[in-house]
């Protein structure tokens, strides 16, 4: 079984190509938003219960520091840039989105179920809380 640390990982990668499959480039980086649409959606998604260390009150905060933690890992097909907006990105050069979910698919979660739990995630903010394009003035 995966470890704590090992299952938010994956989470905070599977959460970030599942944004990116949205065609969603960006989202509110205020820690609430990103907890609070993390907990709606996780409560929803069918697969949460194969990452059994996310669980309770706590699930959004580990969330967030999971995604505070991705950007600097080398090891991970996709993380999280945090600034003034909070930015999926994919780490690996020349990849598409499908690409990545593959590699990070197994038998908790496959690519399709990582793209319900970004639609899942991604409706939770409302309109001016998303970037679906990338703006480098931001």
């Amino acid at each position: 079984m995966a470890t704590k640390d090992q299952q938010v990982k994956r989470v905070v990668e599977g959460l970030a190509l599942g944004v990116l499959a949205q065609g969603v480039h960006a989202v509110s980086s205020a820690k609430l938003d990103l907890e609070f649409a993390f907990n709606f959606a996780w409560r929803r998604w069918s697969q949460a219960s194969r990452f059994p260390s996310i669980a309770g009150h706590d699930a959004g905060n580990l969330f967030w520091i999971g995604m505070g933690k991705s950007e600097g890992r080398r090891s991970t097909p996709a993380a999280w840039r945090c600034g003034r907006w909070s930015e999926p990105y994919i780490f690996y050069d020349g990849w598409t989105v499908d690409e990545c979910l593959e590699l990070v698919a197994d038998e908790r979660a496959s690519g399709e179920d990582w793209k319900e739990f970004g639609q899942l995630y991604v409706s939770y903010f409302k309109p001016d809380k998303l970037r679906f394009d990338v703006d480098p003035d931001r």
